[in-house]
């Protein structure tokens, strides 16, 4: 049982948590031995998903602190430990039933080395390989008991390029590695015998990109860049007593290969979205045989099988479970996958109050519903409704059409988006679509309007709405601001929601220097190639140290500037004098201010007309931001530039306060008077526009060398206290917010302090307080000890004597409330004589009224009851003559 505790004090100490935006597609998963749940790895910790319904059941981590697990696995002869290896060198065993930590050993590897790949021979010995700050690689082999070095392989000589695949297979009864580097060379190590090596080379010399060992045959399977998968058998020693087999469906590289645990299938995926399901030739009449998985979310990064069940992990920072006949069981979803050119565009973050859920970029032309209670994905809003381009060999990531900006009313009712696609060639695509939020479970929201070519083609860059949701502002690099209005109209017996445009308005001539530029697609698009022309693709052979596209595919996830700005300036003519910056509305919905260069204007939003221009020296070369107060700071509006912030008052049309700073971000609570800032240095300030002082203020909460926070958004919270949620690298979460008191927790009693029965569990606290109440008044005691006598008298009997509850809650009441009935003789008004020189026994007397003897509990006389209702209605009239008098104007 739990009480919860009463507190009126707000916490003034706030702490910063990681909610979401983890990678989950780093590693390899592993299922567990019994086959119900597979091990994630999640940086630093390992992740146990239930396969049936995707849920984290329990996590694992380590005794010591460490910068990141590289593998987790299971060895072949035991499968209820589970061995874990960090970057560093600290193995970890974990017994999989309770999840303790049973030992910790430190692998001697050199100094100054980072390990990369770790895989398990036996429960007793491993193979990794480290890198040092010369990109030189050290392989070798390790006792997982007390980390001495076995074997080191330095007759082996592999460069680095970024891109390392490993997997050990069995050959003659020895344990060897199969290891890719990226190149077109396979390299096989006996483990058992350091001076057996083999070099293999790709046929046709394309690029190996991964590999899989048999778990039982010596059989190894390789990737190419050309789409090849290539079955190797035979003397993996011998380069002329091998076989080999080529499975060719792919177009496009693929990125991961995997044997099933018996060996009769593999599997592999990649860049076309599909996994793959191949028959091997050893089985009669079903030589070659596919089957498929189409559409998956993302590219397929890893591969792992059990018996059961195949897990896919995708690009999109997801993992898929599948069963052994290829239909999709449970997915495991975490926030982020982001796509390169949505990194490079910047998503928006906004606050749905009424889920309390945060609308975020999620995978290409969709928006993800994160809830903050669950801390869990609760829909993928597709935006685009769009399929996805296919790839091609001469353009991997063609580009897409993406979400730019998006905003959400205040009442959670209406969201609004934009979409983007300019490619340099064709006329550009851009959409603005409104969004009706609606109460089912197959999407929160429903498409209202839609609005092809809202400004003509130019990107939308800012989106406003007002708190009720009836008035959004749009404003886009055509250096104009559209107002949209929400109508309702009646056809045919029924009403119509829709929005339209009541004007466009502009501060210049309105008239954009450009429409379309080639940005965002020149650093990929392709050689336009004509029927029967040879293709040349340089990265299908060779190896771009300073910009290889595979490498850069296969972390994908890492990239962050994976468009490259500088090129895209170099097409983009700018004009900041007119460029439009960020617009806002003001909680009455009267005024609209919107940036055009570094001229801040306000306009009527009725008559759409300008009201006023605000401008200082300060604020050029160009705006960035702006913001309305809220509550009793409406009076006030807030703009920001590259280098300040000033609060301007909308009463006297002058700068109140102004503050030299690099922002990154402003928004304001729609429900309160704060407003919140992010600067480049990752410090957070919430300020009230009253005031140039902060409220709060968060310095570097995390280095800006990892990334700077781009976005953040007011949570719902109590009182006075904030809840800040900021968004780093367009997908991880983080939150600030009042550190937990022990005022506002629940406390535990112990079963000890548990009181008889449940009905004397509700009135304990009662019977305290009226203990603890020994120094009151003659008259309040009298009270309490009128209510303890009845909690006695009620209590005395067992529970299943007690009478109903309609016949006894009146008289409880009345007894608890110190209610006497008036009696006949005692009608007259009666004057009470005190004694001033009253004694102490007589207190003594009324004090121990607190333990009554217990009596009788309840005498039922129906008609003593009845005969004092009936002499009482009949005594008193029945209506008050003076007050009916005044009341009907008598």
């Amino acid at each position: 049982m739990v009480v919860k505790r009463n507190s009126d004090q707000i916490s003034n100490r706030y702490v910063f948590n990681r909610k979401a935006g983890r990678s989950i597609i780093e590693r390899r998963p592993v299922f567990s031995p019994d086959g119900e749940s597979v091990a994630i790895i999640v940086e630093n910790l390992v992740r146990v998903y239930s396969i049936q319904t995707g849920d984290c059941v329990r996590t694992l981590e380590t005794e010591v602190s460490i910068n990141e697990l590289v593998a987790v696995q299971f060895p072949e002869d035991e499968d209820y430990n589970l061995y874990g290896c960090s970057d560093d060198g600290n193995v970890t065993t974990w017994s999989w039933e309770q999840g303790a930590v049973l030992r910790k050993t430190k692998l001697q590897i050199p100094e100054n080395t980072k390990i990369i790949t770790f895989n398990l021979a036996d429960s007793n010995e491993c193979f990794i390989i480290a890198v040092n700050e010369n990109k030189k690689l050290h392989l070798g082999s390790y006792s997982v008991k007390d980390g001495s070095l076995i074997y080191e392989y330095k007759n082996l000589k592999i460069k680095y390029h970024d891109i390392i695949c490993v997997s050990l297979g069995w050959c003659n009864n020895d344990r060897f590695a199969a290891i890719t580097n990226g190149t077109m060379m396979l390299f096989i190590q006996n483990l058992n015998q350091p001076h057996l090596k083999v070099e293999l080379t790709n046929s046709n010399k394309f690029r190996i990109l991964s590999v899989a060992a048999h778990h039982k045959e010596s059989t190894v399977a390789i990737t190419d860049a050309i789409g090849r998968v290539t079955i190797i058998r035979g003397n993996l020693y011998n380069y002329k007593s091998i076989a080999r087999e080529v499975l060719h469906w792919h177009f496009l590289p693929p990125l991961a290969v995997c044997f099933s645990v018996q060996g009769n299938y593999l599997i592999s995926g990649g860049m076309e979205n599909v996994l793959v399901k191949w028959t091997l030739g050893h089985l009669q009449n079903k030589t070659n045989e596919k089957t498929f998985i189409p559409r998956l979310p993302g590219m397929i990064r890893f591969i792992a099988t059990n018996n059961a069940h195949i897990a896919i992990t995708l690009s999109n920072n997801s993992v898929i479970i599948a069963n052994a006949q290829m239909r999709v069981v449970s997915t495991i979803l975490e926030c982020g996958g982001l796509s390169p050119v949505c990194k490079a565009l910047g998503a928006a973050l906004v606050y749905h109050r009424p889920l309390s859920a945060l609308l975020m970029p999620g995978r290409t032309g969709h928006l993800q519903l994160y809830s903050t209670t669950t801390d869990k994905v609760l829909y993928n809003i597709d935006i685009t409704a769009m399929n996805k381009i296919p790839s091609e060999r001469q353009n991997l990531l063609p580009l897409e059409t993406e979400v730019t900006c998006a905003a959400i009313s205040a009442n959670g009712s209406w969201l609004v988006t934009s979409e983007y696609r300019n490619d340099g060639i064709n006329y550009p695509e851009e959409k603005l679509k409104f969004w009706a939020a609606q109460a089912n479970n197959t999407s929160p929201f429903k498409l209202n309007t839609c609005v092809n070519l809202s400004h003509g083609g130019c990107n939308v860059v800012s989106l406003a709405l007002n708190h009720k949701g009836e008035l959004c502002v749009s404003s886009g690099t055509d250096q104009k601001f559209r107002i949209w209005k929400r109508d309702d109209t009646s056809q045919q017996h029924r009403k119509k929601v829709f929005w339209g445009c009541l004007t466009a308005c502009y501060y210049s001539s309105g008239i954009t220097h450009f429409l379309s530029d080639p940005v965002l697609n020149n650093f990929k698009s392709g050689e336009i190639l004509t029927p029967g022309k040879v293709e040349n693709l340089p990265y299908m052979k060779e190896i771009n140290r300073k910009n290889d596209i595979l490498k850069r595919i296969i972390n994908i996830h890492k990239e962050h500037d994976f468009v490259d700005t500088s090129v895209v300036d170099r097409y983009i003519v700018k004009d900041d004098e007119f460029a439009m910056g960020g617009v806002a509305i003001s909680q009455d919905g009267s005024l609209i201010a919107a940036w055009f260069g570094c001229k801040l204007t306000l306009w009527d939003s009725h008559l759409c007309n300008l009201r006023t221009t605000l401008s200082h020296p300060a604020l050029r070369p160009k705006g960035i931001h702006v913001q309305f107060g809220n509550n009793d700071a409406a009076h006030y509006l807030v703009c920001t530039t590259e280098n300040c912030v000033a609060v301007w008052s909308l009463l006297s049309l002058t700068i109140k306060w102004m503050v030299q700073i690099k922002t990154t971000c402003l928004v304001s609570d729609p429900f309160s008077n704060k407003m919140a800032m992010v600067t480049t240095n990752n410090d957070v300030y919430v300020f009230s526009p009253h005031s140039s002082t902060p409220l709060l203020i968060q310095k570097r909460l995390l280095n800006p060398d990892t990334g700077v926070f781009k976005q953040c958004v007011f949570g719902t919270s109590v009182g006075e206290d904030v809840r800040l949620y900021v968004m780093r690298n367009d997908s991880e979460i983080y939150c600030l917010e009042p550190e937990k008191s022990e005022e506002g927790q629940l406390e535990a009693i112990s079963q000890r302090r548990l009181p008889p029965s449940a009905f004397h569990a509700l009135l304990a606290h009662r019977q305290d307080d009226v203990a603890q109440n020994t120094h009151t008044n003659v008259t309040q005691t009298q009270d309490d000890a009128l209510g303890n006598n009845a909690i006695s008298q009620f209590l005395s009997a067992a529970p299943h004597m007690i009478p109903p509850v309609s016949l006894l809650c009146p008289l409880f009441l009345q007894h608890i409330s110190g209610y006497k009935e008036i009696e006949e003789g005692e009608e007259e008004d009666a004057i009470m004589e005190v004694d001033p020189q009253s004694s102490d026994e007589e207190d003594t007397e009324v004090k121990s009224s607190h333990t009554p003897k217990a009596v009788q509990l309840w005498v039922p006389n129906y008609e003593e009851v009845k005969e004092k209702r009936l002499k009482k209605i009949l005594k008193e009239p029945l209506l008050d003559l003076h007050s009916t008098s005044s009341l009907f104007g008598l």
